[in-house]
């Protein structure tokens, strides 16, 4: 298997993973896992973008040219179809480590679990459990099933994967998640933290970030440090509600302070905090940033967004109020923001 279909899997792996991240959260309603079970699969089902398929037949030495239509697939059938194949030619080399795990892979881009359960499982068996990322698939397949598992089976196994291969992206993404469900916080924060230091894509980093904020948050977390050199781009920030505004935060609401370069891209910094008394006094440091060893100083101008969100999610919503100001961090003067519109 090519570094690039490596890559394209791993990718593939990690947006699966980023979307059943709110599915796992523990819940106070009974008949909630269920319903989080069929939004995970609607949107997995729906919503991926299926390069994996794309770059395995484009890039594998397999010989499909017996059937070249498959090397440009269009639709969900070419896609099911092209799985069929693999499950046949399977069935001929049933010790193809590397055919199992993409089946697996396969069948979790296309919604289809239990196949992708049932294809892990060989591979976990045939490999008697060394290899790392058939671990990790089948303990991932575990819980797209059943998300209980992630208190039970799959998280031994994730447990597992880690001590096997620690700098795996995906058993720390997950081990990170098993660790916080426990309760042992600093050890969710060391794997997320770990994580960040691996070239992730954009979205998949900024998701980390988030789940790092949230867990800040939690009582008993522990401190992550901040730099204490002016240098490192701190500022001390003041947020400020317009009075016309006050009726609109609900209790519970969480306030987001967001620095961005330009109107699009993902941002360079987030800081979160549950909303207070006002106004808000914040630091934002390097370490808020989204790529490490990223210099918010060094960037030159930004705009500050603060805004409130009533779902604790960091996507603007319509009705969240919010208000933006320019900054530089290079000049390291305080700044005012107050929100003072809507979200239309």
């Amino acid at each position: 298997m090519t570094l690039f279909i490596v890559i394209c899997v791993l990718l593939t792996a990690l947006a699966v993973t980023s979307l059943v991240w709110p599915l796992l959260r523990p819940t106070s309603s009974a008949d909630a896992a269920p319903q989080r079970a069929n939004i995970a699969a609607t949107i997995v089902a729906a919503g991926l973008p299926l390069v994996a398929f794309v770059g395995y037949f484009w890039a594998s030495d397999w010989p499909w040219d017996a059937t070249p239509e498959i090397a440009h697939p269009s639709s969900a059938p070419d896609l099911e179809h092209m799985v069929t194949q693999l499950q046949q030619r399977l069935s001929q080399q049933p010790d193809d480590l590397e055919g199992w795990k993409l089946l697996g892979r396969s069948a979790t881009v296309l919604g289809n679990y239990s196949a992708a359960r049932d294809a892990f499982s060989q591979a976990y068996t045939r490999s008697e459990g060394q290899d790392p990322d058939a671990v990790v698939g089948y303990a991932e397949s575990l819980v797209l099933n059943d998300e209980r598992e992630i208190d039970g089976q799959a998280a031994e196994l994730f447990e597992k994967a880690m001590t096997m291969a620690p700098d795996n992206p995906r058993a720390l993404w997950y081990g990170g998640i098993v660790a916080y469900r426990r309760g042992e916080l600093a050890l969710a924060q060391q794997r997320w933290v770990e994580l960040q230091n691996h070239d992730l894509p954009p979205d998949l980093r900024q998701l980390v970030a988030e789940r790092l904020s949230e867990l800040d948050t939690q009582p008993g977390a522990p401190v992550r440090p901040q730099p204490a050199s002016p240098a490192s781009g701190a500022a001390g920030i003041s947020v400020q509600l317009a009075p016309a505004l006050a009726g609109k935060v609900p209790p519970g609401a969480t306030l987001f302070l967001i620095a961005r370069r330009g109107e699009g891209g993902p941002p360079l910094a987030v800081v979160r905090r549950p909303v207070g008394s006002w106004p808000v006094s914040l630091a934002m440091t390097d370490a808020d940033a989204m790529m490490p060893g990223t210099s918010l100083a060094s960037g030159g101008p930004v705009r500050l967004i603060a805004r409130i969100s009533s779902t604790g999610q960091p996507t603007a919503a319509s009705g969240d109020p919010y208000g933006e100001v320019g900054y530089d961090f290079a000049t390291h003067d305080s700044v005012i923001v107050t929100i003072d519109r809507v979200v239309p």
